[in-house]
């Protein structure tokens, strides 16, 4: 029997993965190529948040605004700083995904001397792994975290925000058109690089949303971002990579999957090592490589359907010969 608190945790970690995989999704649409500094941005708004928390004693949730638009804007810039540039002089795939390898360790770098200069400074060593204490409401007898409404709220939000934007305004139907044919919508007179250009801001802002999240239910440290990656990735892939609402169910799907599965194996007869907790979005993301590379959203599951009926008739005929 799953505890309360448990789903409470799956609750929690699906909405910082959720955030994470949709931004993400997002960067992957414009340039086809997978980010690897993308976990680094949640990293950026969790020390972010714990600076002002621990210096300003702001509350972690106060500093969610701000945490947008740093990781926002640092995204922005890495964007037209080195992605732009070498789009421009043709550099395929791996050389995309070589600079986004040296983005993602000179950040990871950057943080880890941000923390060990902080820990000098204030002498507080928790700049190299801290967490947030939270606030809790009852209702009912049941005590409810404040992590799991403002997180669930923050996360609802965003997708209810992106449905609009993306169908309804005029900025969104450019942006789709741009992703979708970039060279058609160059033709129309959209500006793709401006359109690019936002896509990768938003996609950094709700990273940096997942970072100030993330520290209310486990350690966070200059790994984290890394740590957050590979489970975003995994959760994308299993969803599309190529479908806003794929990382919607991938999140949803793996973030649930990851912590009510370890507390399943950790319990008899199997009482399997939490630390084995990490494989389980891996062994999601290989599953689906292998089954169905485009993910759940890419799958036609009417033809699925066709296919599947077509056999049932087909075994029912050659029963009746």
């Amino acid at each position: 029997m799953l505890s309360l608190e448990v789903l409470i945790d799956a609750l929690a970690f699906t909405d910082v993965l959720i955030l994470l995989s949709i931004g993400i999704t997002l960067t992957y649409l414009t340039l086809k190529v997978p980010n690897f500094a993308h976990g680094d941005y949640a990293t950026i708004g969790a020390y972010l948040t714990f600076t002002l928390y621990l210096l300003y004693d702001i509350n972690p949730y106060y500093s969610i605004p701000l945490a947008f638009f740093a990781s926002g804007i640092l995204s922005f810039l890495f964007y037209y700083l080195v992605f732009k540039p070498l789009t421009k002089r043709g550099a395929n795939l791996v050389t995309l995904m070589v600079a986004s390898i040296a983005l993602e360790m000179a950040i990871r770098s950057a943080i880890n001397v941000y923390a060990d200069y902080m820990t000098i400074a204030t002498k507080v060593a928790l700049f190299r792994g801290f967490m947030f204490k939270d606030t809790f409401y009852y209702f009912g007898g049941i005590k409810v975290p404040a992590i799991v409404i403002i997180g669930t709220s923050t996360m609802l939000g965003v997708i209810t925000f992106l449905y609009i934007f993306l169908t309804k305004t005029k900025f969104g139907i450019a942006m789709r058109a741009a992703i979708e044919n970039p060279d058609l919508a160059r033709v129309l007179g959209i500006d793709v690089d401006k359109v690019y250009a936002f896509s990768w801001f938003l996609a950094g802002g709700l990273a940096g949303i997942s970072g100030v999240f993330m520290p209310f239910r486990a350690t966070a440290s200059p790994s984290l971002g890394w740590d957050l990656l590979l489970r975003g990735f995994s959760a994308t892939v299993v969803g599309g990579l190529e479908s806003i609402a794929g990382a919607v169910i991938g999140g949803c799907i793996l973030g649930f999957a990851e912590i009510i599965g370890i507390y399943v194996l950790s319990k008899p007869p199997i009482n399997l090592s939490t630390s084995y907790r990490p494989a389980i979005p891996y062994l999601a993301l290989i599953l689906t490589l292998l089954i169905a590379p485009t993910g759940i959203t890419g799958i036609n599951f009417k033809n699925l359907s066709l296919k599947i009926r077509g056999k049932k008739i087909e075994v029912e005929n050659n029963g009746s010969s």
